[in-house]
């Protein structure tokens, strides 16, 4: 199974519209899904927008050997969710050491996806709300 920043790298390099659909079949799982919908869905709304000044991206990762990975990390996206209640009862602190623990334990490009989640967008050229709309109509509104 390809890490979602293959995919992305991927699908990047997609010509046609069939052709970046056929990328997303062919690599679809369930931690794919949910990256698009936690992109994408309008009503959820993150606390965070940047990195944390004092995070700093490891440069000596090898990929496939962090201590841990993006699809497991995802069920704990809930504590950076506005409105939240785990989220709104922690201090800005907290949610800052909370989100570099977080960052630090994948891969530093599965970091990017996670930035990209937080920002509504990852950057991928062609992946927008609208070919995420077409290709899972029952994803997103």
């Amino acid at each position: 199974m390809k890490a979602i920043y293959e995919v992305f790298d991927e699908f990047e390099k997609a010509v046609t519209k069939k052709d970046k659909m056929d990328v997303i079949g062919n690599n679809l799982s369930h931690t794919l899904v949910e990256i698009l919908r936690l992109t994408f869905h309008p009503d959820i709304k993150w606390k965070v927008k940047e990195l944390p000044e004092n995070y700093r991206m490891p440069t000596d990762v090898l990929p496939g050997l962090t201590y841990d990975s993006l699809s497991s990390q995802l069920r704990r996206l809930f504590i950076f969710q506005e409105g939240h209640p785990t989220a709104e009862n922690l201090t800005e602190r907290k949610q800052n050491e909370l989100l570099i623990q977080l960052l630090e334990s994948i891969e530093p490009r599965e970091a990017e996806v996670v930035m990209g989640i937080f920002k509504k967008d990852q950057g991928v050229k062609g992946l927008t709300y609208e070919f995420v709309k077409e290709a899972f109509p029952d994803l997103i509104p």
